[in-house]
């Protein structure tokens, strides 16, 4: 990136991740105890967990070219509707960047490329000339499962009910189409789906879901209804997601979080969870 041409949202972006990874550092000596932080020691990588990530929420079309994994779900969440680089390329960037841009177009979209770690170190840059935007910074964060406990209001079942897809934030006025297209997306996973909810008033007040593949948890779509939140209900939801997930065999739960997420992310560090990688977006303004 071209820290002459940074802008505001970049350099917020940048210090959290700083502060988060500083956190981190400073914690490293109780790691193995008690953090459950997936890192390089424990021979799991920044590359396993995207590959993982992918399997639990998979794309409703998927190409792989030269080290990147294009995806697209004809809407939904950004991550499986963009173009992810997991290694270094063998072909010149402008030559990727324009197939990336002809593949998104011919499904009447435009190219959203989202950086890890693992991506080329000039490619940030180069989206940046190009006028892509920086955007959605996340943390991917990682926990040890370990004597979390079920909790009786939660409620599991095996597939997500529109109510509670559109407990979803970005779902709340969708259409039926976009309920079903992710309501399919989800149960598409190559690992167990748990669909936690909790009613209060009868209606779902706060959902989560759970993707046992692995060994791993995978948490996604924790949401609270606005006039429900500060009950506890989104740590009851997580310590029963956790807990079922040890009972299918999962020793780690990973999820991730927008890193401005403040009340979030204060939950998740005090359950456990600690920053494994970070990642955000290059897309064009409209």
């Amino acid at each position: 990136m071209h820290e002459g041409v940074s802008t505001a949202p970049e350099r917020a972006g940048k210090q959290r991740l700083l502060r988060s990874r500083r956190e981190l550092y400073a914690e490293s000596g109780q790691k193995a105890k008690s953090d459950g932080v997936i890192c390089s020691t424990m021979a799991v990588t920044t590359q396993m967990l995207e590959e993982l990530s992918f399997r639990t929420l998979p794309a409703l079309d998927q190409d792989r070219y030269d080290a990147w994994v294009l995806r697209w779900s004809n809407g939904g969440s950004r991550r499986a509707n963009s173009v992810n680089a997991l290694g270094p390329s063998t072909y010149p960037l402008p030559e990727k960047i324009a197939y990336c841009e002809r593949w998104f177009a011919d499904r009447g979209a435009a190219a959203t490329f989202r950086l890890t770690e693992l991506a080329d170190p000039s490619l940030d840059g180069e989206l940046a000339g190009r006028g892509y935007v920086y955007s959605g910074a996340t943390f991917v964060m990682t926990a040890a499962i370990t004597d979390q406990k079920t909790h009786p209001a939660v409620t599991i079942g095996a597939v997500p009910s529109d109510e509670w897809l559109r407990t979803i934030d970005y779902l709340s006025a969708a259409d039926d189409a976009a309920i079903h297209k992710l309501r399919d997306q989800l149960l598409a996973s190559g690992g167990t789906s748990s669909f936690a909810s909790i009613d209060s008033h009868g209606r779902v007040a706060a959902i989560g879901v759970a993707i046992d593949l692995d060994g791993y948890t995978t948490i996604y779509n924790m949401n609270t209804a606005q006039d429900a939140r500060n009950r506890g209900y989104a740590r009851t939801i997580l310590e029963t997601l956790m807990a079922n997930g040890r009972a299918a065999g999962g020793s780690h739960a990973v999820l991730q979080v927008m890193d401005d997420n403040d009340a979030a992310l204060a939950l998740y560090r005090s359950a456990g969870f600690a920053t494994a990688y970070e990642y955000h977006y290059r897309q064009r303004s409209a």
